[in-house]
């Protein structure tokens, strides 16, 4: 019985590191509408997720709200 419950534990273990888990940040516009960026394309542009809200350089908002999201 102890052996199964081993077995089985390392299955869901490695189904569970296998799946893939994506992280991006989601900005949604004031229309309602959804632009993603990758962590990637914020390293190059050398902002933060919560940085997206504003345009460069200037203090508008382009974004109602930036977070990161999750496998979606």
């Amino acid at each position: 019985m102890k052996r199964k419950l081993l077995y089985i534990s390392i299955l869901l273990l490695a189904i569970l590191t296998l799946g893939s888990c994506n992280k991006r940040c989601r900005c949604i516009k004031y229309n309602q509408s959804a632009d993603y960026f990758t962590p990637e394309e914020l390293s190059s542009q050398g902002k933060t997720c919560s940085e997206m809200r504003f345009m460069s350089g200037l203090a508008t908002q382009r974004y109602s709200v930036c977070e990161w999201v999750y496998n979606e």
